[in-house]
């Protein structure tokens, strides 16, 4: 009778332990699945600034970046909004990310402008990325070098490089202008419906955004 009871015990004792092992196997699977599936869920929620279309109503795309702020202190008189934290965002192929230079002035830091036509109806009339984080600054440039093939750039480097696209077919214009600062190269891309002018102004006697920068790059911009 006592040895049947032992081994009673050690039945359950090893039925016991067999059981918190499958369960522990299934719990670690389960935290895996987990862990991949939040991963891709990130990676999925960013924010492709290529894949937005001129005129579409962005009002989600502010919703899920709360960090947005209205602005028209800049860019042109243009209404946007403007922000500094740029995690969940892409252009294309390249991450772009929150980033201020390293001892470094208050102005050396990356940021991110959304225009718009007004903050009703919140449709998109392009950005404007400024970076100072020259690595992605190299990244953001080789892709649009890759995608969209025909551009004009300055042949005078002293100040910098200068990109220009001119994109009918997709009713586009890109501009990227990098200025040589004492530690660094800020880069700035700016991506416009083709056409758009200074405050979004209908008027036709006010410079469009190609005008602006025909000034300041005259030797490319004819």
């Amino acid at each position: 009778m006592d040895t049947g009871t032992k081994n009673s015990s050690s039945i359950k004792v090893f039925s016991l332990k067999g059981y918190k092992d499958s369960l522990c196997g299934k719990m670690l699977k389960l935290i895996s699945v987990t862990f991949f599936l939040s991963i891709a869920t990130s990676c999925n929620s960013q924010t492709d600034l290529e894949s937005l279309s001129f005129d579409q109503d962005i009002s989600k795309v502010i919703e899920n970046h709360k960090e947005f702020r209205k602005n028209t202190g800049g860019s042109n008189g243009l209404k946007a909004y403007s922000s500094s934290d740029l995690d969940g965002f892409k252009i294309g192929s390249a991450q772009i990310s929150t980033y201020e230079l390293p001892k470094g002035n208050a102005s050396d830091h990356s940021d991110l402008w959304i225009f718009i036509d007004n903050y009703n109806s919140k449709k998109f009339l392009g950005y404007s990325y400024s970076s100072a984080n020259e690595d992605e600054s190299k990244k953001v440039l080789n892709y649009l070098k890759s995608k969209y093939k025909r551009f004009v750039t300055n042949t005078d480097k002293t100040h910098g490089d200068f990109y220009f696209w001119d994109l009918p077919e997709l009713n586009k214009w890109i501009f990227v202008d990098q200025a040589n600062s004492i530690n660094h190269i800020q880069t700035t891309f700016t991506v416009v419906k083709r056409g758009l002018r200074v405050e979004n102004s209908t008027n036709k006697s006010v410079f469009t955004i190609y005008d602006v920068y025909k000034m300041m790059n005259p030797d490319v911009l004819k």
